[in-house]
């Protein structure tokens, strides 16, 4: 199920940026919200063990890049329980997500928290991984395998083939290079003057149904991901200055799965550029230019050659290139897309309510986001540097955004 090889070469371009970030945290994760009593100890131990057979690497200790492996890890080890003030509410579930991820973690590369005694008869489970060891849609894979569920079907894309110094090949280089080397201005979020990270990240969670998202996007023959990226261009555009010079350029992940690797556990993804329009004055002129901004990612997933770069470059100056990529005065933000399961899902004969997606926050950004897509519904999850302005208008400006486009 893993290809161990460009699994590998993928994720420890991560390793190595968070090797040189180390105050910023690279895990990404997600969030079930089960209704049911709390599962006892023996239980999820037993959801551990399936979730570390599905993808062996979870076995591991963390370790140094290049050290020698510290031994396997006990499902102990990834477990950790915290009980909340009864009757707290959905208000003190996200402050204790908040406080478990302000604390990476260190011993083991993935973590499982029980959180309970919010509600009665609901419990919570967070799943957090370092993103060198997994992205998004191995996240959703391993859920469903622990919950001995079918995996997600695999897009059909053709195989990739192996490399080969076409003419379009070297172009492709070229551009790469030309990419990062040019200079680039992109527009900063935070306040002047003021660098990343300041503290420990805020985190926000807002939901709107996923069918209103398909038919904004089939009414104005966009996809999905133009309306989440323009409805994202406009909830950003009352914080920026009138003097601000440059793009709001947010890198997009996109997932290179192909072939034999459709359907593997790891980390399959590189970042493609996107300029947001927040500049234009209506949402459905944001749409229509995000649509046009967004074609090089619709090219981009069946080229043979998107990987140019880093299929060149010597596996020891990835992490440097990932680390020029992401720079905060190349990058504005990273907002990524993860679909879901289409249908609800049970833990131990328990319905999964929600499953809110977490994202990691690069160094020096002051934003990222993440919609999720589960059971008919989409999660937009936001994480911050504490220095953001206005950063709990967010959620509700997007919606709003998504209104206008409703009305258009």
């Amino acid at each position: 199920m893993h290809d161990h090889d460009d699994a590998t070469t993928a994720g420890e371009r991560w390793f190595d940026y968070a090797a040189a970030h180390p105050h910023s945290s690279m895990e990404i994760g997600g969030v079930a919200v089960v209704a049911g009593p709390a599962p006892s100890t023996v239980e999820l131990h037993a959801l551990i063990d399936l979730i570390r057979a599905a993808h062996p690497p979870l076995r591991d200790r963390a370790r140094p890049r290049g050290a020698n492996a510290g031994g396997s890890a006990e499902p102990a080890d990834h477990l950790e329980e915290i009980t909340l003030p009864a009757h707290s509410g959905e208000v003190a579930l996200h402050a204790a997500i908040e406080r478990v991820c302000a604390q990476p973690l260190t011993d083991v590369t993935w973590g499982m928290t029980l959180l309970h005694g919010h509600r009665d008869n609901e419990f919570a489970l967070l799943l957090r991984a370092h993103h060198g060891l997994l992205d998004g849609m191995s996240l959703i894979g391993i859920t469903l395998a622990a919950l001995r569920e079918p995996g997600l079907p695999p897009r059909r894309t053709p195989p990739k083939p192996p490399p080969s110094w076409t003419t379009g090949r070297v172009r492709a280089l070229v551009r790469a290079v030309a990419g990062l080397a040019l200079p680039a201005h992109a527009i900063g979020l935070g306040p002047a003057r003021v660098q990343a990270p300041t503290g420990p990240p805020r985190r926000l969670w807002v939901h709107t149904p996923l069918p209103r998202m398909k038919a904004i996007a089939r009414a104005a023959g966009t996809s999905l991901n133009d309306v989440y990226l323009a409805a994202l261009a406009g909830a950003l555009r009352p914080g920026l200055s009138d003097r601000a010079t440059g793009t709001v350029r947010a890198m997009v992940p996109l997932n290179t799965r192909r072939g034999h690797t459709s359907a593997a556990l790891g980390n399959f993804h590189r970042g493609v550029p996107v300029a947001l329009p927040c500049h234009l004055p209506t949402a459905a002129e944001r749409l229509a230019a995000t649509h046009l901004a967004t074609a090089n990612i619709r090219t981009g997933r069946r080229d043979p050659d998107a990987d140019v770069l880093f299929e060149t470059l010597p596996t020891r100056w990835h992490g440097r290139t990932l680390a020029r990529a992401l720079h905060p005065r190349r990058t504005t933000m990273v907002a990524t897309h993860v679909p879901g399961p289409a249908r609800p899902l049970e833990l131990d004969g328990h319905s999964i309510s929600a499953l809110l997606p977490m994202m990691f926050l690069p160094a020096g950004h002051h934003l990222s986001v993440c919609l999720g897509e589960y059971a008919g519904t989409a999660h937009l999850a936001l994480v911050a540097d504490p220095s953001l302005p206005e950063f709990d208008e967010l959620p509700t400006r997007w919606l709003a955004e998504l209104d206008a486009l409703e009305a258009t």
